[in-house]
């Protein structure tokens, strides 16, 4: 039995302790002193022009490029082989005398991604699946972690939000085991000040409890996926039924937040809900402002956005500037985006990468944002989740080198944690399908 097991059959009074527990180790790692440091140093560049954070930008660029040629073999062969010097990568638009990089180039080499000069015991890993469903863990620092929740939290505070303001939490986590089918739908993090509600229980004879639980806590703040936060904006619209008090904030992330879902959101809690754009691989960062205008956080990575040749539209090319363990430079995230430069920094003018389909379960569930089954599964090189009706779905497969049955059992495994009550096919293919942007889909329901 491993953690999720034995966490799965305790009683919920325990569950929540485990919960605050794990919040507490959080709060301890996560929230230190340095990163205390980071946001202080953020937050003063709030007051910047943008040639200031531009150069700012290129000095961090400029060491991290010296760093990646003296001590990760990757790329001191990358530069001799292209015949650049790496004293000739001075700024942003440098970048381009070098390849782009992709995951899949990642894990082929692996180990030569690895900082020779730092020891091992020094790193701790990360990981992300992305929108293409493949899985990948990677290097880093505590210290770049916490520059990472900085910047987020610099975002949260330009908008006006406070460092000990309670949330109302909806994610991707299983914090609630999906057979549990009666209230709450919910767990506690008191050291994080947070509720975090199930997205894996959202069916519409459930989702009064949700607003129910809402009205009772009175959270000022909610925070979450814009698919889970858009179904209760739906069930408050289609009855009538407005929160007893006002929701002060609503930030948004790790999907897309579509305009139908921002205006049903805002008309069914009365606040704008603000979006913010990032990634576990720290090579990028966008957040929304008091204006309504997403910029490009040019202090925490250098991005670039880029023609693809197989896609039509730009895609977001970024370089980290802090993970020295193992620096990812021009690495292509798959996400599309439309950028304008003005004198007061690059606007994101459009975003398109993370939409997700719902699957709609027998019970009347619906589910997004399922990339969570796919965490570390490193062995699969794209997957897609396919629902044909509400009794069959398919997860379509394409093999990475070292995929192997254990592969297939972990994954069976992920995917029944959340999807219940419903066939669950693996279908091994050559390739996903792409949209006629070369986008690939990760969640198509035909429902």
């Amino acid at each position: 039995m491993d953690q999720m097991d034995l966490y799965n059959h305790l009683p919920i009074h325990l569950q929540n302790m485990a919960c605050c527990f794990e919040g507490r180790r959080i709060q301890k790692k996560r929230y230190s002193k340095k990163f205390h440091m980071f946001l202080s140093d953020y937050r003063n560049r709030n007051e910047w022009s943008y040639d200031q954070l531009c150069e700012y930008r290129d000095k961090r660029l400029r060491r991290m490029v010296k760093h990646c040629y003296e001590s990760v073999e990757y790329y001191h062969k990358i530069f001799n082989e292209s015949g650049v010097h790496y004293k000739n990568i001075r700024r942003l638009d440098d970048l381009k005398k070098i390849p782009i990089l992709d995951k899949e180039t990642v894990l082929q080499n692996y180990n030569q991604f690895i900082a020779e000069n730092i020891s091992r015991k020094h790193m701790v890993t990360a990981h992300t699946s992305g929108t293409t469903g493949s899985g990948f863990v990677f290097y880093t620092l505590e210290n770049a972690l916490r520059e990472q929740w900085a910047v987020w939290w610099r975002y949260r505070m330009n908008l006006g939000i406070t460092f000990d303001a309670c949330c109302s939490l909806f994610g991707g986590r299983s914090v609630v085991p999906v057979k549990q089918k009666n209230a709450p739908f919910s767990r506690i993090n008191i050291p994080c000040k947070q509720e975090y509600f199930s997205t894996y229980h959202m069916s519409d004879k459930n989702m009064g409890w949700y607003l129910q639980e809402l009205n009772h806590k009175q959270y000022p703040w909610i925070h979450g996926y814009p698919s889970a936060i858009s179904l209760i904006a739906d069930y408050i619209l289609e009855r009538g039924k407005k929160p007893d008090y006002q929701v002060r904030f609503i930030t948004t992330g790790a999907e897309n937040l579509l305009q139908s879902q921002k205006e049903k959101i805002r008309q069914a809690f009365g606040v704008y809900p603000y979006n913010h754009y990032g990634m576990s691989e720290g090579v990028a960062n966008f957040s929304e402002n008091l204006s309504k205008q997403m910029k490009v956080d040019e202090d925490f990575a250098a991005v670039e956005f880029c023609h693809m040749s197989d896609t039509e539209e730009t895609e977001v090319v970024g370089t980290t500037l802090n993970n020295f363990a193992m620096p990812l430079l021009r690495y292509r995230t798959k996400d599309i985006a439309t950028c304008i430069e003005t004198k007061d920094g690059r606007m994101i003018q459009s975003l398109d990468g993370r939409k997700e389909d719902y699957i709609q379960l027998k019970d009347g569930r619906k589910i997004g944002r399922l990339d969570h089954i796919f965490k570390d599964m490193v062995h699969v090189k794209e997957a897609q989740i396919y629902q044909k009706n509400n009794n069959e779905i398919d997860i379509r497969i394409v093999k990475g080198k070292g995929y192997s049955e254990k592969d297939e059992r972990q994954l069976m495994r992920e995917a029944s944690l959340r999807l219940t009550d419903v066939m669950l096919n693996i279908v091994y293919v050559d390739r996903v399908a792409r949209s006629k942007g070369g986008k690939l889909r990760f969640v198509i329901s035909d429902i």
